[in-house]
């Protein structure tokens, strides 16, 4: 069983930044994502006692969403995605049945948490796909918001890549690899 690494933490702190949505009020408030799910702290989706996600479409303004509000310092921040990494991790250990590196394992744990799991991807992954269809794949996929191309999409699937192929985890905003 595999356990992602504390780089892969960082680099997903870092991508998901923890940021107010709302600069005119004091401390920590929940921001919508690209698709309009309302988060907290880094990228932690907020969601409702049923597990649907709350969204801007139901809680359209940042007074609306306040109430269910659950982070509100760094420290919470920190600990909640921890958290959500980890069990996006327990997820990804489900989905291989290949031994792959830790650099991949952070990969496709960076990946799930920023899109879900894509049994697309885990197919591809446990037939030992080769390395230009992998490439293909995460540098490819996942890079829009309903149904709308964003550059930051782009650079995080490229940068996943970048992991998943063992060169680095640093965020490097590259359009291409």
């Amino acid at each position: 069983m595999y356990k992602p690494s504390l780089q892969v933490i960082v680099f997903i702190k870092h991508y998901e930044q923890l940021h107010d949505g709302s600069l005119k009020m004091i401390g920590l408030q929940p921001k919508p994502d690209a698709r309009g799910i309302w988060t907290e702290g880094y990228g932690h989706a907020m969601v409702d006692r049923s597990g649907k996600f709350r969204t801007t479409k139901d809680y359209p303004t940042i007074q609306s969403i306040l109430p269910y509000q659950t982070v509100y310092t760094e420290k919470e921040a920190l600990y909640l995605l921890e958290r959500d990494v980890n069990i996006f991790a327990n997820g990804v250990n489900r989905r291989l049945k290949i031994k792959v590196s830790q650099h991949q394992f952070d990969a496709l744990v960076s990946h799930a948490y920023n899109c879900g799991f894509s049994e697309t991807l885990y197919r591809r992954v446990n037939s030992r796909a080769s390395e230009k269809d992998i490439k293909s794949w995460f540098t490819t996929k996942y890079i829009t918001a309903d149904g709308q191309y964003l550059k930051g999409l782009q650079y995080r699937r490229n940068d996943e890549y970048q992991i998943w192929a063992g060169i680095n985890y640093e965020r490097e905003y590259n359009l291409s690899v």
